[in-house]
């Protein structure tokens, strides 16, 4: 058996581990227009590598079920970014996925992440230009919009 100063140590270590443990940053997810979207998070220091695995409007049954998984190497202006160009997302579509960063060697996992289309986090208007023609706009995201009018 061990003695109780090598126990008490021992506990304390499996202790600390657990808060200094790394947590994945929550991702942000945007949506291209006409098609294609975006999941990212920020680049932090020792992180080496993003993972991204998801799949549309279906939950995953298991780690493995997934449409999309891709390791991302390299960040790109202060983000770890996993691009696709091709799948075009629709009002009420739902991206299920999961998250990995490689933080100082060690993989950290967010799961069970989702992410509804349109829901609630855009905003769209019509502008009316000087020339009388209509400009449509969209905003993703949570955005401040300032209006100037003259």
């Amino acid at each position: 058996t061990m003695s109780p100063p090598v126990c008490l140590l021992l506990l304390v270590a499996v202790s600390l581990g657990g808060i200094m443990a790394y947590q994945v940053p929550e991702a942000s997810v945007k949506v291209n227009s006409p098609q294609g979207f975006e999941v990212s998070i920020p680049a932090e220091p020792g992180v080496s590598l993003f993972a991204f695995h998801g799949k549309l409007n279906e939950e995953m049954d298991d780690l493995s079920d997934q449409t999309w998984a891709a390791d991302i190497v390299t960040p790109r202006n202060g983000r770890w970014v996993y691009r696709n160009r091709q799948q075009r997302l629709q009002k009420g579509d739902v991206l299920y996925y999961w998250t990995t960063a490689r933080h100082h060697g060690v993989d950290y996992h967010n799961y069970n992440r989702k992410y509804v289309v349109g829901g609630g986090d855009s905003q769209s208007f019509d502008l009316q230009g000087s020339n009388g023609g209509r400009q449509p706009i969209v905003a993703n995201g949570h955005n401040t919009i300032n209006i100037f009018v003259q």
